[in-house]
C-alpha cells in the first residue's frame, strides 16, 4: 500500500485493529481478556473518531459493534489484501458480538466510564486553554 493513499476512518480502524489483535495474541492472554480488550479498543476508538460528528449523544454496544459492522462492511479490497487476515478480523467480531450481549452491563460500563474519561480530559484542555489566555491577558 502506498503511502500517499488515503486511508478513511474505518480503513484505519480496521488496521489498528489488526495490528492489536496481534499484540494481544503474543502477550498470553485469555481469549476472554483479549475480547473484553478489543471491546475497549473499539470503544475508544468511537469516542475518538466517530462521536466528535456524532449528531446524537445517544451511543449503547449496539453503536460499538455497527462501527465495526460497517468498517468490515465497507473496506476496500486493497485494505483485505493488506491485512491478509480479513477472517481474524471477522473471528473476534463474532465474539465481541456475544461479549456485547451476554455482558450488556459490562460493556455499557466501559463505554460510559470511557466516554467520562474522554469528556474529562477534553474539559480540563479547554480550562488549562482558558487559565493561559487568563494569564496572558492579565486577567
Amino acid at each position: 500500500m502506498k503511502k500517499t493513499d488515503a486511508l478513511s476512518r474505518e480503513e484505519k480502524l480496521l488496521l489498528l485493529l489488526q495490528m492489536f489483535i496481534e499484540r494481544l495474541k503474543k502477550s498470553g492472554f485469555a481469549q476472554e481478556k483479549i475480547i473484553r480488550y478489543i471491546w475497549l479498543f473499539c470503544v475508544g476508538y468511537y469516542i475518538k473518531y466517530y462521536l466528535p460528528q456524532s449528531t446524537t449523544d445517544l451511543a449503547d454496544r449496539f453503536t460499538i459493534i455497527s462501527m465495526l459492522s460497517n468498517a468490515l462492511k465497507s473496506s476496500s479490497p486493497r485494505i483485505i489484501q493488506h491485512l491478509g487476515y480479513e477472517h481474524e478480523i471477522t473471528f473476534f467480531f463474532r465474539f465481541m458480538i456475544h461479549y456485547a450481549i451476554d455482558n450488556e452491563e459490562k460493556a455499557e460500563n466501559i463505554y460510559r466510564e470511557a466516554r467520562i474519561k474522554y469528556e474529562k480530559s477534553i474539559l480540563s484542555k479547554i480550562m488549562d486553554t482558558t487559565k493561559k489566555k487568563q494569564k496572558r491577558n492579565g486577567i
